[in-house]
């Protein structure tokens, strides 16, 4: 025992434990009055605070613009001598996986469906129209474009120099080092460090609830037999938390790496399926046309915030987006900053935002577009979401398909490894933060306790389970926006830390030669 405490960095591991079980067992002997405060939180932050959620969301990808392709592009991380650990191809696909794979799968055919039988209501669009089906993607697109991924980019960013060029902690705080200086490892960077461990273990609960909702929802749907709810989510939770702890174990290069690179793999065939034999005429029209339209309404939609109160759609979807990818931004953040050794600040904003932005139009244009071609040609793949849920929306698309059969047994392999790739990613990554020895080796490997990503694991796990108790799909998704506010500010105060780190480099890149440091200098001197 005295040997674990010892590996365990009490300061930023306890409090952020303690709330955390304060949260887990009140949730367990109280969930409906734990899913009333989730309510009420809910509607007091997105009347008072979506304002904020909007100009911040979208200053932040006016930040990764910036570092991408300014001359504090050209920075490469771990000096200018550092070599990446890994290739290319595994480095996008851990990224991806990491952060979006199980969002994507969960709203990939439902969303713009949804929009095109139900369109938001300040729209004033009539549901099941041909104009509601060029307008649907539209919506879609503003929600999982450029804001999430500047989201994370800059959350990784706001990490990834002070950790790789200034040689800092392998903490959240470290984000705040340019700023306050030794002060980022005292209280206030103790704050930072509780307040999104918690979040993040809270967040995560989200995801586990999603994902368990739409595996339970799938097989009821696609094997038609009766079981106890509670009991089979139960199961399912156990099986996830099982194999995603034992993964993070393993470390990236193996565990996390291996199941990532297979999630794309089925992510890939399931595509290419549904492109093939899914309308594919109408979804390349369809989806250049919604990019269009996106791009064309793309700042006054993103700062969009229906002040009338037309409809409660803003705060129930974009709003409830944006304060998802926030929470779960901090700790993704690090986890990306962690992979992107030898990488320039460039390479590293490709890769976080655009490459994945690309992902996301392909994927949303290929299965919204489809499913949408699928109900105007008579499949009622909305019947069924009625009928069972939203989390069935996947399998009632890819039952109109040849080969229904394969596919959906592929469609249950991605969300089985879309949840793992980001539990274990982010079990991973919560263990180095609480480690006392949060040191890596010669490969990037932490070497954290395994009883911190037992811990972690299994509290997000049974977050998970709380939620659904509490309120199911509508607890779960209501329960992220009362906890981003906050992160969105911590957010906002790295990118500014690191803005002034990388535009002084003579002071803060400890990287740098005494040669390029006086060559730095006299350019300086040039510019003034």
């Amino acid at each position: 025992m005295k040997k674990l405490i010892d590996e365990i960095d009490i300061q930023t591991f306890l409090a952020p434990a303690i709330m955390v079980l304060i949260v887990l067992t009140f949730g367990v002997v109280a969930p409906d009055k734990f899913g009333d405060i989730i309510m009420i939180a809910f509607t007091w932050i997105t009347t008072h605070f979506g304002w904020f959620y909007a100009l911040g969301t979208t200053a932040l990808i006016f930040f990764c613009f910036w570092a991408g392709f300014s001359k504090v592009g050209k920075i490469r991380l771990g000096g200018k001598n550092a070599k990446p650990d890994m290739k290319m191809g595994s480095w996008i696909a851990i990224t991806f996986t990491s952060g979006m794979a199980l969002g994507v799968v969960f709203y990939g055919v439902g969303e713009g469906l949804m929009n095109y039988m139900t369109p938001p209501g300040f729209t004033g669009l009539e549901g099941g129209t041909a104009q509601a089906a060029e307008e649907a993607l539209k919506y879609v697109f503003v929600h999982w474009c450029f804001q999430p991924y500047a989201i994370y980019t800059a959350a990784g960013l706001g990490f990834a120099f002070v950790y790789w060029n200034m040689n800092q902690k392998f903490s959240l705080s470290a984000g705040l080092y340019p700023l306050v200086g030794e002060k980022a490892y005292g209280w206030r960077g103790n704050i930072v460090n509780w307040l999104c461990l918690y979040v993040m273990v809270a967040t995560l609960g989200t995801n586990v609830g999603l994902g368990t909702l739409q595996l339970t929802s799938g097989i009821d749907y696609v094997f038609d037999f009766s079981y106890d709810a509670v009991v089979m989510q139960m199961a399912v939770i156990i099986t996830l938390a099982v194999i995603s702890i034992t993964a993070a174990c393993t470390g990236i290069h193996k565990g996390i790496k291996y199941i990532s690179v297979t999630n794309m793999y089925i992510f890939a065939a399931i595509l290419i399926w549904a492109f093939c034999f899914g309308g594919t005429d109408f979804i390349l029209a369809n989806t250049v046309t919604s990019v269009g339209k996106y791009l064309d309404m793309f700042l006054p939609q993103a700062l969009y915030l229906d002040p009338t109160g037309i409809s409660t759609w803003i705060s129930d979807w974009t709003i409830y987006y944006w304060a998802w990818w926030l929470t779960v931004a901090p700790l993704t953040g690090l986890f990306l900053a962690k992979l992107a050794k030898g990488r320039t600040i460039r390479e590293f904003v490709l890769v976080n935002m655009f490459i994945p932005i690309g992902f996301v139009v392909v994927w949303f244009g290929t299965f919204g577009s489809s499913a949408i071609f699928q109900q105007m040609m008579g499949n009622d793949i909305w019947g069924q979401v009625e009928a069972f849920g939203f989390p069935v929306s996947l399998f009632a698309y890819l039952n109109t398909l040849p080969c229904k059969s394969i596919l959906t047994l592929l469609g249950f392999l991605a969300i089985f490894f879309s949840f793992i790739t980001q539990s274990e990613s982010m079990t991973y990554t919560m263990a180095g933060m609480t480690a006392k020895d949060n040191s890596a080796d010669e490969t990037g490997e932490q070497k954290s306790p395994r009883f911190l990503k037992v811990f972690w694991g299994g509290s997000i796990s049974l977050m998970g389970f709380i939620l659904i108790q509490s309120g199911g799909l509508n607890a779960v998704q209501k329960s992220v926006v009362m906890l981003g506010l906050p992160i969105l500010v911590v957010i906002i105060i790295n990118c500014i830390s690191f803005a002034k780190a990388t535009t002084n480099r003579v002071k803060y890149d400890y990287t740098l030669s005494d040669e390029d440091r006086e060559k730095l200098k006299l350019e300086a001197d040039d510019a003034v």
